[in-house]
């Protein structure tokens, strides 16, 4: 007689979404070792049920892989109220909030020490208004102060930031990154380049960014997301701290950190060049712990807006964003770090923007052939027919951010009138077989993985309820393949993780409601009831 495995833990009665080639959908998942060992039907799975397994009721909710949020900063994030001020609307609505917020935190700090705050959205708030050095300056006189946009693009800084910065006037940068008012006087608002400069003068404790990582690995969980694509922080100490966390075991979420540092052009092609010196390449470590992609940031953001577009904005058609990064000086790096072996990707918003990228792989390919490079773009979101024809052809996975769609729909449709039809193009990439992984670009929104659902089943703005690009919509099984399989093939891991399949890694939700059943506009409401990585439940929602 045969014996059983039995399994370490089974979860039953769910509507079990595989995301196998078949996008099959079944009842039950045993687990055993950490691994997926069988996924059935409920009679098929309860033969693997021993005196010592575990059982989880699904009760009939959806059963899926974890998430994959392919382009998060993960720490950034984990530092909101944990050494940054999270004055994300509605935490602060108006220029005084967050004048408030200053004075408190200047009541514990010693003078000289630096007040940090990320968030604001100026469309947002009541003053409709950014705020100004000299409003930083009223609310704490003795203390430097960043005060960084929710894009993370541009930042406020008060007179004593920009004095230890060593920022004095426009002709410093690029135009338009050092922003003064009428009277030609300095505003406080730096962006782009200006803004990562400064960036180098903000100061973290190592106890801080641990502190952030582990704050930050709690409420993934929550959400069920089990690996997340750093998108790139505080440099060498940032990443140092993340791989240290998860070494020790006080970060669970499966790490996969891109390669770039916030500080500005120069420091970042430095930052590069020295792993590529190193000899290392993408691919190097562990399955906790991965080396990813060489990143560069070639334009601004889609809500500044500050990406760089080939036609004007709509509601400003003189403006055509900020261009960080000259064609040459793409191709020269992303054709160094290709020749070395990693994947690289860029911040590429704009179509502009995403035509130099698109060109620099393109040339790169061209000099140094590679089967199965898995390039990306990261956010990718203006495009049209012709790129996202070269996009196809060349084999470059766009990271896309529908849940910028939720909260910034209704200035999008302003700032690019009838492009919103190829903005975050899922549907599009999907007819053109492209593989597009998601990215909540956290803490730029909030990271719950119901956002970008809501975003790409309904293409609507949540607050005004504006329609934004319906022709991109997609279905649930669809959205759900590019938050999990489409993630994992992102970083090469697809034959690990990403679906729900004999052998791979345990990393699985259990969610309070059946996605394929729940109303699509209600999808924010879909809540975490259980997240397992390694086949062990490492979060369990309060009954």
């Amino acid at each position: 007689m045969m014996s059983v495995m039995y399994a370490d833990t089974v979860i039953l009665n769910g509507s079990v979404l595989t995301v196998n080639q078949q996008d099959d959908v079944t009842e039950a998942v045993a687990i055993r070792d950490g691994k997926i060992l069988a996924v059935g039907s409920n009679s098929e799975i309860e033969a693997y049920i021993g005196d010592e397994t575990n059982v989880i009721q699904a009760g009939g909710k959806t059963v899926m892989p974890g998430f994959v949020d392919a382009h998060i900063h993960f720490g950034m994030y984990g530092l909101l109220d944990h050494g940054i001020i999270d004055i994300n609307y509605p935490k602060a609505k108006s220029i005084e909030e967050i004048k408030d917020l200053i004075r408190a935190e200047a009541k514990k700090k010693k003078k000289g020490e630096w007040i940090k705050l990320q968030g604001y959205d100026h469309n947002k708030l009541l003053e409709k208004r950014h705020p100004t050095k000299e409003d930083l300056d009223e609310a704490a006189p003795e203390n430097p102060v960043q005060c960084t946009r929710c894009c993370a693009h541009m930042a406020v800084y008060n007179s004593l930031a920009l004095e230890i910065a060593g920022v004095h006037s426009a002709d410093q940068y690029a135009p338009g990154e050092v922003v003064v008012n009428e009277n030609g006087q300095l505003h406080g608002l730096l962006k782009e380049t200006a803004h990562m400069d400064t960036s180098t003068k903000v100061e973290f404790s190592s106890d801080e960014l641990l502190d952030g990582f582990v704050n930050a690995d709690r409420i993934m969980l929550s959400l069920g997301i089990t690996t997340a694509h750093d998108a790139g922080a505080y440099g060498a100490a940032s990443t140092s701290a993340m791989q240290d966390a998860c070494e020790s075991g006080a970060v669970h979420v499966r790490l996969y950190p891109m390669l770039f540092d916030m500080f500005g052009k120069e420091s970042g092609k430095e930052y590069i060049r020295t792993f590529i010196r190193a000899g290392i390449h993408t691919g190097c470590g562990s399955q906790h712990f991965k080396v990813g992609p060489t990143k560069i940031m070639l334009d601004g953001s889609s809500s500044g807006p500050s990406c760089a577009v080939i036609e004007g904005y709509s509601h400003d058609p003189a403006n055509h964003g900020i261009q960080v990064w000259e064609q040459e000086e793409a191709d020269e790096i992303v054709l160094a770090a290709h020749k070395a072996g990693f994947q690289v990707t860029a911040h590429a918003v704009g179509d502009k923007a995403v035509t130099i990228m698109v060109n620099a792989i393109e040339k790169a390919l061209r000099q140094y052939p590679r089967e199965d490079h898995r390039h990306r773009i990261e956010h990718c979101g203006l495009t049209n027919p012709e790129l996202i024809g070269r996009i196809a052809k060349l084999g470059i996975i766009p990271i896309s951010n529908p849940s910028f769609i939720t909260i910034n729909g209704t200035d999008y449709n302003r700032y690019y009138g009838e492009r919103v039809d190829y903005l975050f193009a899922l549907k599009s990439y999907l007819d053109a077989g492209i593989i597009t992984a998601i990215g909540s670009d956290s803490p730029v929104t909030h990271p719950n993985p119901m956002n970008s659902l809501f975003g790409a089943l309904n293409r609507k703005d949540q607050k005004t309820g504006d329609s934004v690009g319906e022709m991109q919509k997609v279905g649930v099984k669809e959205i759900v393949r590019m938050f999990t399989y489409n993630g994992a093939y992102a970083s090469f891991e697809e034959t690990v993780k990403g679906s729900l399949e004999p052998g791979k890694l345990a990393d699985i939700v259990v969610l309070t409601e059946n996605l394929l059943d729940y109303p699509p506009e209600s999808i924010q409401d879909v809540r975490v009831a259980y997240t397992l990585v390694d086949g062990k439940v490492v979060y369990k929602a309060d009954a």
